[in-house]
């Protein structure tokens, strides 16, 4: 009997052993090596994530963002559900430094803009806003005509806006205020985009003069003829958010990206700083290739004439809205000018090299098989009709550079520089004499518009100097046109020597626009001046400056100076002001008509 009971205790203490086995151990060791694993999964994810944002700080991006390398994670633009999308404050919009410009951020109000905008319009501040999608931006090359065009880029200190205000202040000064024209564009805007950022936005900002600039977004949302179409459902971000919210496997991927994008430094780094709604939004819509395709058309709908109904139908929604956009400033007592931007497929200008290239790429001749011109100039003409109907400021640009030889589109619809100084001049004529109540003089009149383009320092040559200070400091680097690593710096200067540069233009030119660009901060003197004459003989004061007008839209100490009337005359003559001159440092000079 003992032996049995001790036999049925070792069972007992076996299958008792066997649970604990079972119940307890194996799922603690399955815990614990999932804990293991799981432990190791996150080590391995942390480690890559400091070392994707070690890599980030390494590559341009940390120049770019040198304080806080986290906003190379965020994306350029951020949802909004009142006016679609926006910029995000504090995102870098301008990478390109090949013209010597700084990096270029939003400001908090997601504008391009150096400085802030307050809700709160200071009394001394007259306040206008241009509006529009990239060319108003000023976008540079884009698509495959950037690398054809060497990667143009427009800075801060060429945009339209900015032309603007210089252009304003010192033609059209009002007394006792500022004008300042800020840059509220976004790329891709279309009309929509316009009136519900305005209504939902800018109103708040207490503008006293919108100006708009847009007109060839519209195209690809025009051109899509199907029978669902709706224009308030073709932003740029609203096919990948209806994805989003319908749960599709396109839409969760999309948000899946867009989330590791904005919340992981690997994401951040593979992606290379790039706008990713603008990227999946090429991917979902290319012109050409879309969920309409021509066959498609021809195929399902059967008939030119339903298709030339539906053209209709969406273009009279579109110039319902600019009505919708005129009649919400109007009823809030704010001025405002509606200007429609120049399309490169619809221009009939002799070709620069330049846009011979253009001509040669596929670009954005048609959209869903619907061609681009015709469609605009139908466009053009209902929006003139409209205009004309219900009494609002339109102004038509789509033929604007017809007469123009000189290089004006970097692509199918941005414009150069030079371009972007005519737009500018024109507008700011009509803001005083039409908003303003100012007369125009001969001073504002435009007329050869090629001379405009060019910078008359680049091709004229320096005719005093002194010397350098050595050989790699040659005079000849000011006069490449944009600032650059190359400098001017001269000798030591003595009680005797001449502290000024002369400039030949080569023949007698009108001068309206300067630009300098000093050495670094040390280089910029406290006072200096600029004389032009036509013999070198009599001189005339065109503008004298000071250490306190220096800006930093470069990556050194700069100024520009735009005249009140053009001046005359073949050389200019650039002197520092000051017994203490003891060198010149300059790195760019540039000279405008």
């Amino acid at each position: 009997m003992r032996e049995e009971k001790s036999g049925d205790a070792l069972d007992q203490k076996g299958s008792s052993g066997l649970s604990l086995k079972r119940y307890i151990v194996r799922p603690l060791s399955v815990l614990l090596y999932v804990g293991f694993v799981l432990l190791a999964v996150a080590l391995i994810l942390w480690g890559v994530e400091n070392l994707a944002r070690f890599a980030l700080k390494r590559s341009y991006l940390g120049a770019v963002y040198p304080s806080d390398v986290s906003m190379a994670c965020k994306d350029f633009n951020r949802p909004v559900s009142h006016y679609d999308y926006d910029f995000v404050p504090g995102v870098c919009l301008e990478y390109n430094i090949l013209k010597g410009n700084n990096y270029e951020y939003a400001n908090s109000a997601g504008m391009r803009e150096p400085r802030e905008v307050p809700v709160e319009k200071p009394a001394d501040e007259y306040r206008v806003f241009l509006t529009g999608g990239s060319t108003a931006y000023g976008m540079g090359a884009i698509g495959e005509a950037a690398p054809a065009m060497g990667w143009y880029a427009i800075p801060y200190i060429e945009t339209i806006s900015h032309a603007m205000e210089m252009i304003l202040n010192a033609t059209a000064p009002i007394e006792g205020k500022r004008i300042r024209v800020y840059n509220a564009a976004v790329w891709g805007y279309a009309y929509q985009h316009d009136l519900m950022r305005y209504i939902a936005k800018l109103r708040r900002f207490s503008p006293d003069l919108i100006v708009s600039l847009d007109g060839a977004n519209e195209l690809p949302i025009i051109s899509k003829l199907t029978s669902d179409w709706d224009y308030f459902a073709e932003g740029q971000f609203h096919n990948i958010l209806q994805d989003i919210y319908a749960y599709n496997r396109p839409g969760l991927a999309s948000y899946l990206t867009l989330w590791l994008k904005n919340n992981t430094y690997l994401m951040a780094y593979l992606w290379s700083g790039r706008d990713l709604f603008q990227e999946l939004r090429a991917v979902e819509v290319e012109p050409g290739a879309s969920p309409v395709s021509p066959g498609q058309i021809q195929k399902n709908e059967r008939s030119v004439e339903e298709m030339s109904r539906r053209l209709d139908r969406n273009i009279a929604t579109v110039v319902r809205v600019v009505e919708n956009y005129h009649s919400a400033m109007a009823n809030d007592g704010v001025p405002h000018i509606i200007a429609l931007q120049p399309w490169f497929y619809s221009t009939k200008k002799p070709l620069h090299e330049k846009e011979k290239v253009l001509a040669g790429l596929k670009g954005y001749r048609d959209y869903y098989g619907v061609p681009s011109d015709k469609v605009y100039k139908v466009l053009v003409q209902r929006l003139i009709e409209s205009a004309q109907a219900r009494g609002y400021f339109l102004v038509d640009f789509s033929e604007y550079f017809d007469d123009v030889s000189e290089w004006v589109f970097t692509d199918w619809c941005h414009l150069t520089a030079g371009a972007n100084y005519l737009l500018a001049k024109e507008l700011s004529n009509l803001v005083k004499e039409h908003i303003l109540g100012q007369a125009l003089t001969p001073a504002d009149q435009i007329g050869r518009k090629d001379e405009y383009f060019w910078d008359l320092a680049a091709s004229g040559r320096i005719v005093y100097a002194p010397d350098p200070k050595a050989p790699q400091y040659h005079v000849r680097h000011i006069l490449a046109g944009y600032p650059g690593e190359g400098l001017y710096l001269s000798k030591d200067l003595g009680p005797s020597d001449r502290a000024e540069l002369i400039l030949d233009m080569g023949e007698t030119r009108q001068v309206s626009r300067l630009r300098l660009v000093w050495g670094d901060e040390s280089a910029a003197p406290a006072r200096w001046e600029v004389e032009i004459s036509t013999d070198q003989e009599a001189w005339q004061p065109f503008v004298r400056g000071s250490s306190a007008e220096v800006n930093h839209y470069f990556r050194w100490p700069g100024v520009e100076y735009y005249a009140p009337t053009p001046m005359t005359g073949r050389y200019l003559r650039y002197r520092p002001l000051g017994d203490s001159i003891r060198v010149i440092a300059l790195r760019s000079w540039s000279v405008y008509r």
